[in-house]
């Protein structure tokens, strides 16, 4: 009936939505690298300013743990299919392993003066040396691709319901 198909096509797309928020947030990241080792001088534009990411990185933290509170939510949502709640636990499990990283490497991270190279270990996805957290951002930013690929997947096949003929 046109009532339901038409809720779940909303519901879909809400839920589309709410995935394409948590992956914007995640893809932040990779503007925020960019940040690394500037500051914004008296004309609007950057200059370097060396060895001091720890707000930056803190900011980075930030973002990632609103990701990891809006995933949980995204995981409770009513008629969620079983597919997209693992990609969805997924993704929560590559945040939390990230945020982990980044404490664990507290003491190089944690501090005002991160050096640029410490800060590029954790969150340059690009960067060779990835071992303060860039790889497991580099996973994230794979598992949430993954997630909004299904999300807008559910959304097509709630649609194509509306376009099948019905049976008689």
């Amino acid at each position: 009936d046109l009532a339901k198909i038409s809720k779940k096509i909303k519901d879909a797309s809400d839920f589309a939505t709410s995935v394409k928020e948590v992956e914007t947030l995640v893809k932040s990241i990779d503007e925020l690298a960019k940040a690394i080792g500037k500051r914004i001088k008296s004309d609007g534009g950057l200059d370097t300013e060396a060895s001091k990411n720890g707000s930056l990185l803190a900011g980075v933290h930030s973002i990632i743990s609103a990701v990891k509170t809006k995933l949980e939510a995204l995981g409770t949502t009513d008629g969620v299919s079983s597919d997209l709640k693992t990609k969805i636990t997924d993704v929560k499990t590559k945040s939390q392993t990230f945020l982990g990283k980044l404490k664990d490497n507290h003491a190089d991270l944690g501090k005002n003066d991160a050096s640029d190279d410490d800060t590029k270990k954790a969150i340059k996805k690009d960067n060779s040396d990835k071992t303060k957290g860039a790889s497991e951002l580099e996973a994230l930013n794979t598992a949430i691709d993954g997630l909004l690929k299904a999300a807008n997947g559910e959304v097509e096949a709630a649609i194509a319901e509306l376009t099948t003929p019905v049976k008689g």
